[in-house]
């Protein structure tokens, strides 16, 4: 009876999937039916967007932060920035995101604890429509994106300290969100549509009409069901260097799901390693990662069920991203390491049409030495010129220590943005990215999986091997030239000496001619899975290395050539995040706008550039630079957050006098919000770097 049962709900799925495909490629208006009905489509995310919209993203980021060329590229405290600020009604609101011409909310995450982890109520959302001086949604923020209000899991739903909201919300005309107290970390994705695309803006009223199609969607989501088509399976113990093979069937045809579950091994978390998932559609390798990087088991197996992908209890690894080929396609798992392993899989088949929008699916892997956690840089998931969609991604993070391994924001350029050297999606932490939020130090009561987000490993207070992931449906990322797709390196410790080991993978696809950076990594793969002890020895070994910059002028050596009387050289110490060069800085404190410091760099004998790295900070003042009596730049060094400037200060093209520079840094005032101490503004210059072209000379 159980399996009747069982059979029967399959065969209902299979017809509602089924018929959904069809009456969607009916349709021409964007709606919330058109859009659920898309959420569960895994054949229409295989195909380029037609409907050409843009992907998207409003958040709370820090300002300060305004290209990668000028100071304040990795500043933190990014919760507290917003559009504007408003009266409506006589009441204040802060904007949080606002769009002209048609579109939808795809996404809305927030953390939800409001200024302190004791207040877990938070703010009202207010989400208007179309140009209308009433929200079509008002409501407790936290409550909405927690599907503790109208809309209920799995399209809203809490994860670790935050919820993220699914629904989707379109509009013809325009959308505006705000908050009616100040604003707090955020992050809200939307499609923007050509002008002329006809969307029917949600309402209430609709919404309770899709009441029966959302109860089909959210259960698709949850309840998954094997995927129709041909099955071939293998089963046999694979050696070093030995593989399985799938010839796949010749044709338009696609791969529906695949299964690989790995048993007689004594190292499974390196058999995960070891075990290469690889693919050939129409003669492009499409799918190189270890098998335990795509399925997000990093370290050890651990059981969850995402849309996508799902680890099972005894095992069984469960992919269901659908891979299109137009005439010819091969899956293979390779086995790199040392040890045989047993290896079971199936894969389903079914024929599909190639049309000029069909893509391939590619799955590409990253690994490499460890990575100090100073100074900051942005890690590079994926950088892509042709035409393709981003569909998701992991992360995986060796921490050796107990404490936080991610602030970094993701920083995701898309086409033109490129050109504009600024992203379209600017985020605000690591695992805010991942759908769940810091406040404490994460541990394994951490995890969850969700169908479009996972915290599917976390280590004791973060300490061990940490994998996030994230899957794209109506917030997928079309590109039509080129993206580049990076998070920040950023930990909460940062140091020379403290190591951090990643390992990335992601997921997407891409119209054939598509170019990637991410070649094959067998010798890392190969290798001996990174352990703690790993990290430890080589943290060991770069303890008590000096952290300088190389060719730097370290500030603290050179004398100052005149100082005006108002100036105070060490009154107390600038507080700093993150190391400096040589260990120490030029340490100045200014009262009055005026007072001013000179230094003079001497035996430069032609035209250099020169960059100068100071310490931004909440004390720090704001300053006139001048070299050789030429203004260069006036720079406010106020930051929330302690730490020096990266990327450093560009002063430009200098023309040396007599032999010499000599830079003239004057106090012009200070931030508003700057803290100062008894009066006095901070200066902190850690050094200076010549840039010539002396050496090479003959």
């Amino acid at each position: 009876m159980k399996k009747s049962t069982i059979s029967l709900r399959t065969l209902l799925m299979i017809f509602f999937i089924s018929s959904i495909m069809g009456i969607y490629a009916q349709e021409k208006e964007v709606n919330i039916t058109s859009l659920l009905k898309e959420m569960v489509d895994r054949e229409k995310i295989t195909q380029f967007p037609s409907s050409n919209y843009q992907s998207k993203q409003a958040s709370s980021y820090n300002r300060e932060s305004v290209s990668p060329d000028l100071p304040g590229w990795f500043a933190d405290s990014d919760g507290v920035s917003f559009v504007r600020k408003e009266e409506n009604k006589g009441k204040k609101e802060w904007v949080l995101m606002e769009d002209v011409g048609p579109g939808v909310i795809t996404k809305i995450w927030a953390v939800c604890f409001y200024y302190g982890l004791d207040n877990t109520e938070g703010a009202n959302i207010n989400i208007y429509l179309d140009d209308n001086p009433n929200p079509v949604i008002s409501t407790n923020f936290f409550n909405l994106v927690q599907g503790k209000d109208f809309i209920k899991p799995p399209f809203a739903d809490v994860s670790a300290r935050a919820g993220n909201l699914y629904f989707p919300i379109p509009y013809a005309k325009s959308c505006k969100i705000t908050m009616d107290k100040k604003a707090f970390y955020n992050i809200i994705n939307f499609r923007k549509y050509p002008i002329g695309t006809k969307v029917r803006t949600f309402t209430m009223e609709d919404f309770d009409k899709a009441s029966k199609l959302r109860d089909k969607v959210g259960t698709m989501l949850t309840e998954y069901t094997l995927a129709s088509g041909v099955v071939k399976e293998q089963e046999k113990s694979i050696g070093p260097s030995e593989s399985i093979i799938f010839d796949l069937p010749k044709g338009n045809n696609s791969v529906q799901e695949f299964q690989i579950k790995l048993t007689a091994t004594s190292n499974m978390a390196q058999a995960l390693r070891s075990l290469v998932l690889k693919s050939n559609f129409d003669d492009e390798e499409t799918i190189w990662a270890p098998v335990g990087d795509f399925f997000n088991n990093v370290g050890k197996m651990q059981p969850y069920d995402m849309w996508e992908r799902s680890v099972t209890k005894d095992g069984n690894m469960i992919c269901r991203w659908v891979m299109p080929y137009k005439n010819s396609g091969q899956l293979v798992v390779e086995n790199l390491g040392k040890e045989k392993v047993k290896v079971k899989m199936s894969v389903t088949t079914k024929e599909m049409k190639w049309t000029s929008n069909t893509m391939h699916f590619y799955a590409t892997w990253q690994t490499d030495a460890p990575t100090p956690t100073f100074p900051l840089y942005d890690y590079n998931f994926l950088s892509a010129t042709g035409k393709g969609v981003v569909v998701g991604d992991e992360w995986s993070v060796l921490n050796p220590i107990e404490g936080w391994w991610g602030e970094g924001d993701e920083k995701i350029y898309i086409d033109d943005d490129l050109q504009a050297n600024f992203p379209s999606h600017f985020g605000t932490g690591t695992e805010d990215y991942y759908g769940w939020a810091g406040g404490v130090v994460p541990t394994p009561k951490d995890e969850f999986s969700k169908p479009f987000l996972g915290n599917i490993i976390v280590g004791q207070k973060s300490k061990g091997y940490n994998v996030c992931t994230r899957t794209r449906v109506l917030d997928a990322i079309p590109f039509k030239n080129q993206i580049k797709f990076d998070v920040e390196s950023s930990c909460g410790k940062r140091s020379k000496s403290h190591f951090l080991q990643y390992a990335q993978t992601t997921f997407w696809y891409g119209v054939p001619g598509v170019v990637h950076n991410k070649p094959p990594l067998p010798t890392y793969a190969a290798a001996n899975l990174p352990t703690i002890l790993d990290l430890e020895r080589v943290m060991e070994k770069a303890k008590g290395t000096q952290y300088i910059v190389d060719n730097a002028l370290e500030a603290e050596l050179l004398p100052l050539a005149r100082v005006s009387n108002g100036v105070i050289e060490n009154l107390h110490e600038i507080p700093m995040w993150g190391e400096i060069s040589s260990g120490a800085m030029k340490n100045l404190w200014f009262e009055k706008p005026g007072d001013y410091v000179e230094i003079k760099i001497s035996e430069q004998f032609e035209a250099s550039r020169i960059f100068l790295c100071a310490a931004v900070g909440p004390t720090s003042g704001r300053f006139d630079i001048v070299v050789n009596g030429v203004k260069k730049i006036d720079q406010d060094l106020y930051s929330q957050h302690a730490g020096v400037i990266n990327p450093y200060l560009d002063l430009g093209k200098c023309n040396p006098n007599d032999n010499s520079f000599v830079v003239r840094i004057t106090f012009i005032g200070h931030n508003p919000d700057s803290e100062g101490i008894g009066n006095k503004f901070a200066l902190g210059l850690d050094f200076f770097l010549i840039k010539n072209n002396f050496l090479n000379k003959k």
